[in-house]
């Protein structure tokens, strides 16, 4: 506890504050003279939505059309740069409130709201006058958490029985009340106050996402520059890069995301999630408040979300394996190497830039060229033919081999994935293949996982095994274990 209120204090100590203003991009936000026109137009196109990818085209003419409206019956424009200058500049290093980046095969820069613009505009939220402030439910929340500790982490086999005898004892008092006719209900007050508790957790939920996402972000950040720098061994270098990942998935954050991730693509936890919030929506203090529509598919934008962290992931694994197989190519081992040299100095350099550039740049002069310096034109030779008679070749190769060739229609197969998607919100690839068993065997089966590498709909999940099965030409049956993949319906 003493170690705890240190540290409260060094974070509330004015050195630390001082630094915190001038470096932390949420403070900066809420200092910002731009503030409500930034936090404005970044909750209606990220927040509002859950949105995390939006083309710079895209934003640009979102926030010129939002300026323009802001400037509706003014003489002039409210705010006189363009929306381009304003999004460079929120996602400058002076400002930190936009992460602009170029998403895998993409060649146009995307924007994403950085985790901490969110939290400053989170706090935003949480300043409007509500009509009330519920305590009940938020103390029995805490009650509850602390039994379920003290529950959980008891080792005593007799303590644990007795615990659970004394929760059977109230279970089967309450059912003898209920056949008496005497059922206890939550008045509408008490409904508001806990609906209102867990749309607030539900959109804690969604802003923890960017922070883990930022979090798995820095870590590929700093093992580039440490792929960058590098000059000894390989094998020293993946030690310490799988050191640094295994620290990051057995921390407290890197477990507890598995946990909820695991528990959120559960089916049953979804089916039970679903038909509980329906219950919840249809009861009439809830239906007055009107945020049905805002939290009805709350568990897709969780979804969606975590796909994002998920990506990161697969991107930090992806640097990996290029690092690694980059060494088998000798055509490139040249470029690498100077590649390499070059992120090292701009590592080097990155806090500290240079005040002046010294380049040189090949071609300064214009290349000019007259249409009189083009050559005449020349008419083409005529090739002589000799118009010999040609003796049929012996066939020595069997032409059954053409025509033995095994094609899989990727359409066919995308529109078998898109018709299951029409009646649920997601399914796994081992269930698609139960609706339409492969035909053409493990070349079909490879097309899948390509269609899956292409969708950004598609989530992979390494920690979960499938096993699918086929029955191939000689009526032999075949089994493949991979990795659980699903589809999502977009």
């Amino acid at each position: 506890m003493e170690q705890k209120k240190n540290e409260f204090s060094e974070h509330m100590s004015f050195e630390f504050l001082e630094l915190l203003r001038r470096k932390n991009p949420a403070w900066r936000l809420l200092a910002s003279p731009q503030a409500p026109f930034a936090a404005a137009f970044l909750y209606q196109e990220f927040i509002a939505e859950n949105r995390r990818l939006v083309a710079e085209q895209e934003l640009i003419s979102r926030l010129e059309s939002f300026i323009d409206r802001l400037s509706q019956g003014r003489s002039e424009r409210l705010f006189p740069r363009t929306g381009r200058e304003y999004l460079d500049d929120w996602a400058n290093d002076e400002h930190g409130w936009l992460r602009k980046f170029y998403p895998p095969g993409q060649d146009e820069p995307h924007f994403d709201v950085t985790s901490l613009a969110q939290k400053a505009i989170e706090w935003l939220l949480s300043l409007r006058q509500q009509t009330f402030i519920g305590t009940e439910s938020r103390l029995i929340t805490v009650f509850e958490l602390l039994h379920q500790i003290v529950e959980r982490s008891e080792t005593d086999p007799g303590l644990r029985l007795a615990e659970l005898e004394r929760r059977k004892a109230e279970i089967e008092q309450e059912i003898t009340r209920v056949q008496n006719g005497q059922v206890a209900l939550l008045d509408e007050t008490q409904i508001k106050e806990r609906f209102w508790q867990a749309m607030t957790i539900a959109r804690e939920i969604l802003a923890d996402f960017r922070a883990v996402e930022q979090n798995f972000r820095d870590l590929d950040r700093g093992m580039r520059e440490t792929i960058a720098t590098w000059d000894r061994g390989k094998g020293e270098l993946l030690e310490a890069v799988f050191n640094e990942q295994d620290g990051i998935s057995q921390s407290e954050q890197g477990k507890s995301f598995a946990a909820f991730w695991k528990f959120l693509m559960s089916s049953s936890s979804q089916e039970d999630f679903q038909e509980t919030l329906d219950k919840v929506l249809r009861l009439s203090a809830v239906h007055d408040l009107g945020t049905g529509r805002n939290i009805r598919h709350i568990h897709h934008d969780w979804v969606n979300a975590g796909a994002h962290v998920q990506e990161t992931v697969a991107a930090l694994s992806q640097q990996l394996r290029r690092y690694v197989d980059e060494n088998f190519l000798e055509e490139e081992r040249r470029i690498n190497q100077i590649v390499r040299e070059i992120e090292g100095k701009a590592v080097a350099v990155r806090n500290n830039p240079p005040r002046q550039w010294e380049m040189a740049i090949d071609g300064v002069a214009p290349e000019i060229s007259f249409p009189l310096d083009r050559p005449l034109f020349t008419p083409p030779r005529r090739p002589e033919i000799q118009d010999d008679a040609i003796d049929a070749g012996v066939e020595d190769v069997p032409a059954e081999a053409l025509f033995s060739q095994i094609y899989v229609d990727k359409e066919k197969l995308k529109d078998r994935i898109g018709c299951l998607l029409q009646t649920q919100d997601r399914i796994t690839l081992s269930r698609i293949i139960e609706h339409y068993p492969l035909e053409l065997g493990l070349s079909e089966l490879v097309i899948y996982l390509v269609i899956a590498g292409e969708s950004p709909q598609a989530v992979f999940q390494p920690e979960e095994v499938e096993e699918v099965s086929w029955t191939d030409e000689t009526g032999k049956r075949r089994v493949a274990k991979l990795a659980r993949i699903i589809f999502q319906r977009a």
